[in-house]
């Protein structure tokens, strides 16, 4: 559709006809194409900012007015062809997370056109990639919606840290804040929960019990499935180099590039707290690549902890 623009630029009044043959695609797409590029443009999106679209009265010819800046077809670097086509690949290779036939059309589409001439301009080998399935009940999870049949589960709740064994009627699989969640009606507590996928620990289908659909489902996608409660507190946390997943396992409200003297790749964090027991856990298993800047009660707290643990080793603590 964005090629569309600088061919019709550079040759005006061309006919629907031409342009569908060129493409390879039906006069009806070229007409759908055309109708959405007329309200695309550049930020502002006030009319004078939107791709300008001109059509002959019988829809028989087309020209573009204003392109937008969009004056030559869209190409992928090097890099960039790389970059997709290992992520192309990547997620090609986790079962039942996404549309495998849509993915692996894409990749086909852009090494034909892009990816192996950029890697041979780069003198560079072509990648291969043998992705880690970061949520391996996914699969089990997808088998029980298609069914139609209760899930049992042990799953991993991090702001407890605990374990539990729950039978859960599935309700979909959402993809909200990176991860993948399932929402299904909870037996254990009564309602309707989600559970990241990635800390299901262990699932199978109850073939002989089938799930019960709920009286009502909200449709929306969430933007986000964690919400702070009240007593939430809000911490500040000062990251080393190896800790730097954090903000990419648990959700934050902002991240920090540190370049002070002694950053060495460090980054700040600002977090809520669902308890102080589960910020402790957190800050301990991370050793010296966590320091809490914010509040110092919790720091201490964290700073009791961790002398009460050496302690027990017999070190001498100051």
């Amino acid at each position: 559709m964005l090629a569309l623009v600088p061919y019709v630029s550079r040759r005006p009044g061309v006919r629907v006809e031409e342009l569908a043959a060129e493409f390879g695609v039906s006069t009806r797409q070229i007409a759908s194409d055309l109708d959405l590029l007329m309200v695309c443009g550049l930020p502002g999106y006030y009319p004078d900012d939107l791709i300008d679209v001109v059509l002959d009265d019988d829809g028989g010819t087309v020209s573009i007015a204003f392109d937008a800046g969009i004056e030559r077809p869209v190409r992928l670097t090097g890099d960039e062809a790389i970059a997709l086509t290992v992520a192309l690949r990547a997620l090609a290779d986790l079962p039942g997370l996404v549309d495998d036939d849509a993915v692996r059309s894409a990749l086909a589409k852009l090494e034909q056109h892009t990816g192996r001439e950029a890697v041979a301009a780069q003198d560079t080998p072509v990648v291969q990639v043998a992705a880690a399935d970061p949520a391996p009940a996914l699969g089990v999870v997808r088998d029980a919606l298609r069914l139609g049949r209760r899930l049992w589960m042990r799953y991993y709740t991090a702001s407890r840290d605990e374990m539990t064994e729950r039978t859960v009627d599935p309700l979909r699989v959402l993809v909200t804040d990176g991860h993948s969640y399932l929402e299904a009606y909870c037996h254990l507590v009564g309602s309707i929960r989600h559970f990241r996928v990635d800390r299901i620990e262990d699932a199978r289908v109850l073939l002989d019990e089938p799930a019960q659909p709920t009286l009502w489902a909200d449709s929306d996608v969430p933007d986000k499935v964690f919400h702070p409660g009240p007593q939430s507190a809000t911490v500040t946390l000062r990251l080393g180099h190896a800790a730097r997943w954090v903000p990419e396992y648990y959700p934050v409200e902002a991240v920090e590039e540190l370049s002070d003297d002694a950053a060495d790749g460090a980054i700040r964090v600002r977090l809520q707290a669902t308890g102080e027991a589960w910020l402790t856990r957190l800050v301990l298993s991370l050793g010296g690549d966590a320091v809490i800047e914010a509040p110092a009660d919790l720091a201490a707290v964290v700073d009791e902890r961790a002398s009460a643990a050496l302690a027990l080793y017999g070190e001498q603590v100051d």
